[in-house]
């Protein structure tokens, strides 16, 4: 985790100092199976690569013994465009994500913050909470999810891993009372997180929304909050959790304080005062896939693992 959270800090330095290229995320939406595809892609220069990345969310595979979210990532040779690696991306999205939300967390949060509230029980409900520890001596985890099932196997699962209390709780409301570090991480398509429900001095680490019509939160808490900050704008207004509030009308673009890339160069400032509501909206970069794929590559190639395939006669070109 300590290696992903440093590729994606030096992937979001990248992408504000211009030297990342991404188009706009691909969305397809397929409700009739309850899932939905988005496909992910971009070149970092200081890499020297291409990126691309194909991640599904089929949340009813579970009922067919199935993982509910599977991902493939290519990565090619920026200046040739040759293939170098295809390799499973569900676990680089699974850290990458995870990642994302210590970085923001490091400058956004408090630096003191021992409590988190974790809003669903799935792999980055985890992820989350394993990251934040790489930052801070967190004391306790309380999380909500629909199933009271799961809420228990989270619990039990993430108290022995990191040795930190772990308390499910029956509703949304008890999860954010009093914590310092909210982290939503949910599919859902309407607000679970009232805008009374939050206190000063809270920091939001608003993971789930990555698509038209995804939201966790009222949209009153980001009119509330003291600095809004996202990964990507341009990503941000259309998929992200800020984009409820434009459309409404309770924000303006000139509202957002900065993306996130800002405040790791020192452009911006992040946390000022113990009493700010800061928030993160975070959509997930190609940027942050591509680096942290350039780890496992990297790893794959020293420890001689993984197979060799030839996807190109190079030869009979005679190159």
């Amino acid at each position: 985790m300590s290696m992903a959270i440093q590729a994606v800090r030096e992937a979001y330095i990248a992408f504000t100092k211009g030297r990342v290229k991404m188009p706009p995320v691909m969305h397809l939406d397929l409700s009739q199976f309850h899932g939905e595809i988005d496909i992910k892609s971009g070149y970092v220069e200081d890499l020297g690569l291409i990126g691309t990345k194909i991640a599904s969310g089929f949340y009813d595979n579970y009922k067919l013994g199935l993982p509910p979210g599977v991902a493939i990532i290519v990565l090619m040779d920026l200046k040739t465009s040759i293939p170098l690696a295809i390799m499973d991306g569900t676990y680089v999205t699974a850290y990458r994500t995870g990642a994302a939300g210590a970085v923001a967390a490091n400058v956004l949060a408090k630096k003191d913050s021992e409590t988190v509230g974790v809003i669903g029980t799935g792999t980055q409900a985890r992820m989350q909470v394993i990251a934040l520890m790489e930052i801070f001596p967190l004391k306790k985890i309380k999380v909500w999810g629909r199933n009271k099932a799961s809420r228990n196997i989270y619990s039990k699962e993430m108290s022995e891993k990191l040795g930190v209390t772990i308390q499910g709780v029956d509703n949304i409301k008890q999860a954010v009372d009093g914590v310092d570090i909210i982290v939503t991480v949910t599919p859902s398509k309407k607000s679970l997180v009232n805008e009374e429900w939050i206190d000063e001095g809270v920091h939001i680490n608003a993971i789930g929304a990555d698509a038209p019509g995804k939201q966790e939160i009222d949209p009153k808490i980001i009119k509330k909050a003291n600095k809004i900050v996202v990964d990507s704008f341009s990503q941000c207004r259309v998929i992200g959790e800020i984009q409820h509030a434009l459309s409404e009308g309770l924000i303006k673009e000139d509202d957002i304080y900065a993306e996130i890339g800002e405040i790791l160069i020192g452009e911006k400032k992040g946390r000022e005062s113990e009493k700010e509501i800061t928030l993160f909206d975070s959509t997930g970069l190609a940027a942050q896939d591509i680096a942290a794929a350039n780890i496992v590559y990297k790893q794959a190639k020293e420890k001689n693992m993984g197979k060799m395939v030839s996807l190109l006669d190079i030869r009979s070109r005679g190159i």
